[in-house]
């Protein structure tokens, strides 16, 4: 493991002990999560000039992937809410070959305009309040173009595993909650997905599309 990657381990493990339900994992995502999140960017690569929003970019681990599947007439923009993550994801900006934004802010307040062609979420819906997962999940819909596709990922197996061993009633019907929403909108939307089991934890990564008008 080169220096980079050491450090980028060393502060996602600080993070998630400090703020574990804005990072909401043990560990940064795979290269092979990465992959299967980014795969149906991969396949329109080259197609024509492209928009990717990137939400909940964390270190920069899918910010890497889609990079390296842009040109330089394609447009990133990529979403962080933790300032400590910002260095991770300057440096990968400014290696960029695409046109790149960074917003260090929450989502919520994203140009209700802004469309994109791609979007990728790194954000840990499993830790969110009910209504929150609800939100951002029609929020990203929303900055879709028609014909386009949401990637995000989940840890179903953990929710499951989690849910026998949680003793507070509240916690118990959060967790149910997030998994009925979930199932809820991929029942709404086209959607196919791929379980990645070299990832900690075990991950599913999930694409959802918009149906073309």
């Amino acid at each position: 493991m080169n220096s980079s990657n050491w450090q980028r381990y060393r502060l996602f493990f600080r993070e998630f002990r400090q703020h574990f339900q804005a990072t909401g994992a043990i560990a940064p995502s795979s290269q092979g999560l990465a992959r299967a999140i980014t795969q149906p960017l991969a396949k329109a690569a080259g197609r024509r000039p492209l928009r990717v929003l990137e939400v909940g970019a964390g270190t920069g681990v899918f910010t890497h992937a889609i990079l390296e599947r842009l040109g330089p007439a394609d447009q990133l923009d990529v979403y962080e809410i933790n300032p400590v993550f910002q260095p991770f994801l300057e440096a990968e900006l400014r290696a960029a070959r695409a046109q790149a934004q960074l917003h260090m802010s929450d989502i919520m307040q994203m140009d209700a305009g802004a469309r994109y062609d791609f979007i990728v979420s790194g954000l840990p819906l499993n830790n969110f309040p009910i209504a929150l997962v609800r939100a951002i999940l029609s929020l990203l819909m929303s900055h879709l173009e028609p014909g386009g596709t949401l990637s995000y990922f989940e840890y179903p197996f953990l929710r499951t595993l989690k849910y026998p061993f949680v003793r507070d009633a509240e916690e118990r019907q959060r967790l149910r909650g997030v998994g009925t929403v979930v199932e809820h909108f991929l029942r709404q939307h086209p959607s196919r997905a791929q379980t990645v089991a070299w990832n900690l934890p075990p991950a599913v990564a999930r694409h959802v599309s918009h149906a073309s008008a």
